[in-house]
């Protein structure tokens, strides 16, 4: 959790350095969106251990890897910040390994900051920090799989290059604290680590969705939403990741060598809710489901969620288009747990439960409350989610990160066009 706390304060500081008095009519200037690729290269890996047929512990050499990545992001504060997302692909090795193994990562959030902001054909830098869970594979000579995953603070810095249609960037990227403990058997341990840096290389397609924020038109509904509570109804879907907080004590006591800290797999958010304009309010239900699975050693563990949640949150204000809110609610989980030991099935059980949470994050509003549709980004932490099992606790308190969620109002969208 401190990873992505750091990235929030980043973004405040940014907001507190960056700011500057601009036109109202040129808010649109705020933010331009991009869809991309991202490619990050992986030299001089330490090596790591396993047991040989001889059931002797040797060395393993590992060899260099790429990690391609889809870029999902959007400049911001008039070229002083890029705030994205980049989705892995499958790490490509250079060369076949002696044992399976790999080095994988999930969703990398982050952000860059450029001092001097990004300006069509010139050459800029920029310091970076992201946030990213990395995952370590490992077989051992039977082919049973190990991973381990952490969530690990990524810091960094390069140049990035910019057209009217192109943003492309390069640059070294710095993993601290990299060491780590592995299991290369149900029983024992040994020394492998994480990688401790890579270059990093993207080229993205900008493109500009609030160009015309403030026809006449949008004066006109933006003076209605700002006297009255109407229009409000709204639809969001949005891919979702999610990061284990707390460790388990039925996984650190009963199966240590299962991967505590396993990020559930990326799921959709679902929502439908009602803005209270003139408050700057909104009620919000959601759906989101959520699959955590552990896999080693011949152990198998599945945990399946169908999460609803009501939450009503607020908005707090709205600087030059980034308006931040913060807000609560419940969730109802109906959740399975299910789990299998050398194929024989061990668990299966079902929980019905209700658990509390807390939401926050930003909209990115080209207009102050006109807009038809819009991207939000929220954060919901859930700090007593957990579930019983052979008298231990195995904790679901996680902190989900809704990054890109599109957001459309019906309502509005009508009336709209018939104001035009």
């Amino acid at each position: 959790m401190k990873d992505i706390l750091i990235l929030l304060i980043l973004i405040n500081s940014a907001m507190t350095c960056i700011a500057q008095d601009i036109d109202f009519k040129k808010r649109h200037t705020f933010a331009k969106s991009y869809i991309g690729f991202d490619f990050n290269f992986f030299p001089n890996l330490q090596n790591s251990n396993f047991i040989n047929e001889q059931n002797q512990i040797q060395n393993l050499q590992r060899n260099n890897f790429f990690s391609p990545s889809i870029n999902i992001g959007g400049t911001h504060f008039w070229g002083h910040a890029d705030f994205f997302v980049s989705l892995a692909t499958s790490p490509l090795k250079t060369q076949r390994d002696e044992i399976e193994n790999s080095i994988g990562f999930r969703a990398i959030t982050g952000m860059r900051i450029f001092p001097i902001a990004l300006k069509d054909n010139a050459l800029r830098p920029y310091l970076s920090y992201k946030f990213a869970p990395i995952r370590l594979n490992q077989s051992n000579i039977i082919d049973e799989k190990y991973r381990k995953t952490q969530v690990k603070s990524i810091i960094g810095g390069g140049v990035a290059y910019q057209t009217a249609k192109i943003y492309a960037y390069a640059g070294y990227e710095f993993i601290p604290n990299n060491d780590a403990t592995i299991h290369i058997s149900r029983t024992q341990t040994t020394s492998s680590s994480y990688p401790n840096g890579f270059l990093s290389f993207g080229i993205n397609y900008l493109f500009e969705s609030t160009y015309g924020s403030y026809t006449p038109t949008k004066f006109i509904l933006d003076s209605l939403l700002h006297s009255k509570n109407t229009l409000g109804l709204f639809f969001g879907i949005g891919p979702s990741a999610s990061f284990p907080i707390q460790s388990s004590n039925y996984i650190t006591e009963l199966y240590p060598f299962l991967d505590d800290k396993s990020m559930p797999n990326t799921f959709p958010e679902i929502t439908l809710g009602y803005h209270f304009s003139r408050y700057d309010f909104i009620v919000s239900a959601n759906f989101r489901p959520i699959r955590q699975e552990r896999n080693a050693f011949s152990f198998y563990q599945d945990i399946r969620r169908k999460s609803y949640g009501l939450e009503a949150y607020k908005f707090l204000f709205d600087y030059h288009g980034f308006a931040p809110f913060v807000g609560a609610g419940f969730l109802i989980e109906n959740i399975k747990l299910t789990e299998t030991d050398n194929g024989i099935n061990i668990t299966n059980r079902r929980y019905s439960l209700t658990t509390p949470s807390i939401i926050f994050g930003w909209d990115i509003r080209p207009s102050r409350r006109a807009d038809i549709w819009l991207l939000r980004t929220n954060l919901r932490y859930l700090p007593t989610l957990e579930i019983e099992n052979n008298n231990k606790n195995l904790s679901l308190q996680h902190l989900e990160f809704n990054f890109i969620q599109w957001v459309v109002y019906p309502q509005r969208i009508k009336k709209y066009k018939a104001l035009q």
